[in-house]
């Protein structure tokens, strides 16, 4: 029986994420963990320089990949940033692309040619030395790398097996009383690693990530909040001048202050503005996720704002009656634009083209009226 009065009904949550064409346009990404397992020697290099710069560029200034013969050990240099902005100070990330995780048979020779030609002054000591290698570490290094003292003895130990013959092709590297007290002096904390899942997790969600994975941006956009009853502080700018090119409508007619308060004594303009923010704060969520997903922190190749200023700033600087004239010509130019050449393109949308040229106008680069009509 039906207990109809105690039935409560059920609520359907708001969605979070905006459904866009990406979620039905990629198939599903390719595991990371097997994606990296395909990648040749050469390509796991290029990803781990590639993961260093994205995701450590404010640590470093300068990231080199020195990989393959006459590297005399280091795969991908990383210069660490220093206040007079010179490059002393550097972090090695040592490659190796293996069936199976790193044991310390595997990592002698590369500790051997650190410890040899920093001897000899080919290069100075790393702060850090880090070996990647996609199976990770096996659990006797992972061991060893705890122990920095114990690592140096083991080391030491398998000189001549694993380092005498093998450092150099022409000749035979002796383990020398000054070599052994070089070797020594070196503080073996400094060797480390890096597990497969760091170098996975902290991609994630960037669109270097979805280009080498496979299965678009993991990142969704959020849903555009509605904007709040109050002008915002965030958008004094934009919204003072939509007043002014209200005004600048109206000047022919009469002389009057526009402001938020007065608005709806023009219905016209109380309809447009409040269309106007909704397309500004449509336009926040798309720019946030721009931010998010964009490599190193710094903007695509070109931004979203730009595309959209290098398209109307042709019909910004055309002569109008009226800065609203201006303001209509101009966002409608806007909404007719091609995103396809952006990573984002299949999420933008023609309110959010439309929002952005008021972010452009809020950062004082477009106004509608004075500077194209005095």
């Amino acid at each position: 029986m039906s207990n109809t009065m105690n039935e409560v009904p059920i609520q359907k949550p708001e969605p979070k994420y905006l459904l866009t064409n990406q979620d039905v346009s990629f198939g599903s990404s390719i595991d990371p963990l097997k994606r990296m397992d395909i990648f040749s020697p050469d390509d796991f290099e290029l990803f781990i320089e590639l993961w260093v710069t994205e995701t450590l560029i404010e640590k470093y200034q300068k990231i080199v990949r020195c990989g393959g013969a006459g590297d005399m050990g280091r795969d991908v240099i990383a210069y660490i940033k220093s206040e007079d902005n010179t490059a002393v100070s550097w972090d090695n990330y040592q490659c190796k692309h293996y069936g199976s995780p790193l044991t310390p048979s595997n990592i002698w020779i590369e500790i051997g040619k650190l410890c040899y030609f920093t001897y000899i002054g080919r290069y100075s000591i790393p702060q850090k030395y880090y070996f990647v290698c996609q199976k990770g570490v096996g659990n006797t290094l992972n061991t060893l790398l705890e122990k920095p003292e114990e690592l140096k003895s083991e080391f030491i130990s398998g000189w001549d097996k694993y380092c005498k013959e093998k450092i150099s092709k022409k000749n035979s590297i002796e383990l020398t009383e000054e070599l052994l007290k070089h070797i020594n002096s070196i503080d073996f904390s400094l060797f480390s690693h890096k597990t497969p899942l760091e170098l996975i997790k902290s991609l994630e969600g960037s669109m270097s990530f979805a280009s080498i994975f496979g299965g678009g941006l993991k990142k969704r956009r959020d849903v555009p909040m509605a904007p709040p009853e109050k002008i915002d502080t965030s958008e004094n700018i934009y919204t003072e001048k939509l007043f002014r090119a209200y005004e600048d409508n109206l000047k022919k007619r009469e002389i009057v202050e526009i402001d938020e308060n007065k608005l709806s004594e023009y219905p016209k303009f109380k309809r447009h503005f409040d269309r106007q923010r909704v397309f500004y704060f449509s336009a926040v969520t798309l720019l946030d996720l721009e931010r998010d997903t964009r490599p190193n922190n710094n903007s695509f190749a070109t931004s979203l704002k730009d595309e959209v200023y290098d398209e109307i700033i042709d019909t910004i600087e055309s002569e109008f009656e009226n800065g609203f004239t201006r303001v209509q010509a101009v966002t409608d130019r806007a909404r007719l634009m091609n995103f396809s050449s952006h990573p984002l393109s299949g999420i933008v949308r023609p309110n959010d083209a439309h929002g952005v040229c008021h972010h452009l106008a809020n950062e004082n680069r477009i106004d509608w009226v004075d500077i194209y009509d005095e």
